[in-house]
């Protein structure tokens, strides 16, 4: 529905002749200078003749003002100066032609000469109203153009702001991300530092059960010793004879447990010789005899007889072997079996082991299950990594099974993890071997 809009309107009818006279203008501005000063002449002839016809002097006088003033501002100075005194010629001559009756003979001069400078004047004034409206057009051009670069700057800013403002953005999400990865690395470090610690505190454990261990050994000599006194003085009762067997049993396998892990503790630097690895399986198992025990652990042996030697460095491969036991132990909570195994393979162009022939060269697997959990599927291809463990604090320091890929590494081996089909873990270590022909 319209609705009546009485500034609008009034706002529209002003615009309209407006319009029209900027229209007119334009187009008289279209015209050559020679065409307006042409027109303009003839313009004034056709006033002038009005002016003889009609008579009205005063009145028609004015009309002259119209081609002065045309040729003035279309055509220039020159050009309006030229208009202006052929039209003062024109108003003379129409009015000696009419002859109107003066008190004087020139007067009409006068007024010629008055109206001529009436001309002048017209003229002076447009030109300076044209120069100035030139001027005013060009300031504002000018101006217009110079607002026109600021604005087109102040886009310029602006978009290089917006762009600044998006990098600052990308930037700080950057150095959150940057600053979120410091905050995982320190904590991770902390972690790290803590389980180093833990390392070095084991390490000093360790070197402290070597001290008790070789100072139990001497009160365990003693006890041999006199085992064997009262055993050699005989004894007719057959109850004390097998208390001292007992006694004596007792106190060699807890001296052999105590050589063992001073032997273990013991710094040395790598000794690699011809070895038994079924011999280092079965002391490392007698090592951890008392936690098998503990934990309700059973344990099945399938080990290969007449192995190959290998060259190994016996307290380094029991380290290996005590870590792989402790793992799996851990891994059953509840108890369960552990089974270890060992198998030696020739090479397609040797002789199997035992075989009949002096040399040859193949492989020995040693493999170590347990019927815990097993091994979480993304936790395999890290299992290896420095301070990686699944335990919680304080149960683990991440060390073991990095360090015991690194033993079996130097000793010219390599160890893999995987799943059993009817679950728990499995590591397999593979020796190589060649014998002398």
């Amino acid at each position: 529905m319209p609705t009546d809009d009485p500034d609008g309107a009034a706002s529209h009818s002003a615009d309209q002749p407006q319009s029209r006279w900027n229209d007119m203008m334009a187009f008289l501005g279209s015209w050559s200078k020679a065409w307006i000063t042409a027109a303009s002449f003839q313009l004034v002839v056709v006033v002038g003749i009005i002016d003889v016809i009609t008579g009205y002097e005063v009145s028609v006088s004015l009309f002259y003002l119209l081609p002065v003033s045309l040729s003035t501002w279309f055509a220039g100075r020159a050009a309006g100066a030229s208009v202006a005194a052929f039209s003062t010629v024109v108003w003379l001559a129409a009015d000696l032609v009419r002859r109107p009756h003066y008190h004087h003979p020139l007067t009409p001069l006068w007024n010629a000469l008055i109206m001529g400078l009436w001309f002048a004047v017209v003229v002076t004034l447009l030109d300076i109203l044209k120069w100035t409206h030139a001027n005013l057009e060009a300031t504002v051009l000018q101006r217009t153009g110079k607002l026109r670069n600021e604005i087109e700057g102040r886009c310029r800013v602006e978009d290089q702001l917006t762009q600044t403002n998006a990098d600052l953005r990308v930037i700080r999400q950057q150095l959150q991300e940057s600053l979120d990865d410091l905050r995982k690395s320190h904590a991770e470090l902390q972690h790290t530092q803590l389980q180093l610690i833990e390392a070095a505190k084991m390490e000093s454990i360790g070197r402290m059960a070597a001290g008790i261990a070789h100072e139990v050994k001497n009160p365990l000599m003693t006890l041999s010793l006199g085992a064997d006194y009262l055993f050699e003085r005989g004894s007719t009762r057959h109850d004390e004879v097998e208390l001292l067997k007992d006694m004596k049993d007792a106190v060699q396998r807890a001296s052999g447990i105590i050589n063992l892990l001073m032997d273990y503790s013991k710094p040395r630097p790598l000794q690699l010789v011809n070895e038994d690895v079924n011999s280092i399986i079965e002391s490392s198992l007698e090592l951890m005899r008392h936690q098998l025990i503990k934990h309700n652990v059973s344990v099945v042996r399938k080990l290969q007889v007449s192995l190959p030697p290998l060259l190994l460095d016996q307290r380094r491969m029991q380290h290996v072997f005590l870590n792989l036991f402790t793992n799996a132990v851990q891994a059953m909570s509840g108890g369960g079996t552990l089974t270890v195994r060992s198998r030696a393979e020739a090479d397609a162009t040797s002789e199997a082991p035992g075989g009949g022939t002096a040399g040859g060269a193949g492989r020995v697997f040693v493999e170590v299950e347990d019927t815990g959990p097993g091994v979480p599927q993304e936790h395999i291809a890290s299992l290896f990594e420095p301070f990686f463990t699944t335990k919680g604090p304080g149960e683990e320091t991440g060390l073991g099974l990095s360090i015991v890929q690194r033993l079996v590494t130097i000793h010219g081996g390599s160890i893999a993890v995987g799943n059993c089909p009817e679950g728990g873990a499995r590591f397999v270590l593979t020796f190589n071997y060649r014998t002398k022909g």
